[in-house]
């Protein structure tokens, strides 16, 4: 065998037994984690962080179990619901997409946050929309309900983000749609408050306690 051919051989046995070990202690290394991912809070800042968070490829290495954490802690009406089971069975499968365009429906916006999941003929969507700071846009949580149904979600379910408000406002969807929403158990409505405590649960959860998820 060559020089070059052994040499060949060696590094592929690195690379190899490189890859194995961080598949083995990546929850606890977290070797891509980047701190500085995590400082812009504008809307698009805060999205960010909340969507590299549940994604369960995301850079914190913790698969799904910060997903898995969101929905106990704050959708538990999914939680709770047996036509969501296969999506809670199979959350390490989940797509987690950002300012995610509405082909679709036509309508011309981005879903703040997009989580997919297609099981056999079922199909789930989510839609979170965050509102740090910026008003209702006319027929805009309509829009993004719109685009799940023509992506052809069977489970559809749209998530309102925000602080100070109770609901969305009508000019963004209208209350008879909304209660509609509520009965099919299509709709939640999170403060930025409610998320301490699912971060708290993550931050026990997390495998790697010196860089992912500081005191909060």
């Amino acid at each position: 065998m060559s020089e070059v051919q052994t040499l060949i051989n060696e590094v592929s046995q690195k690379i190899q037994a490189l890859e194995t070990a961080q598949a083995l202690y990546s929850r606890q290394l977290s070797p891509d984690f980047n701190t500085f991912d995590y400082i812009n809070t504008d809307e698009l800042g805060l999205s960010r962080i909340l969507a590299s968070l549940l994604d369960p490829q995301g850079s914190h290495a913790q698969q799904e179990t910060f997903l898995k954490l969101f929905v106990e802690h704050c959708l538990p009406t999914i939680y709770s619901k047996l036509n969501w089971q296969p999506f809670i069975e199979h959350l390490d499968k989940t797509k987690v997409k950002l300012e995610e365009h509405t082909l679709a429906s036509g309508t011309q916006r981005r879903m703040d946050i997009y989580l997919r999941y297609q099981v056999g003929d079922d199909s789930y969507g989510i839609c979170i929309e965050n509102k740090p700071y910026a008003a209702d846009q006319h027929n805009q949580l309509i829009d993004y309900y719109k685009e799940l149904k023509e992506r052809g979600h069977t489970n559809r379910y749209i998530v309102y983000l925000n602080e100070y408000n109770n609901t969305p406002s009508e000019y963004s969807v209208d209350t008879k749609t909304l209660d509609s929403w509520r009965k099919e158990n299509q709709y939640s409505h999170l403060r930025f408050s409610d998320l301490v405590g699912w971060l708290k649960a993550c931050q026990i959860e997390c495998q790697n306690h010196s860089k992912v998820l500081p005191n909060v």
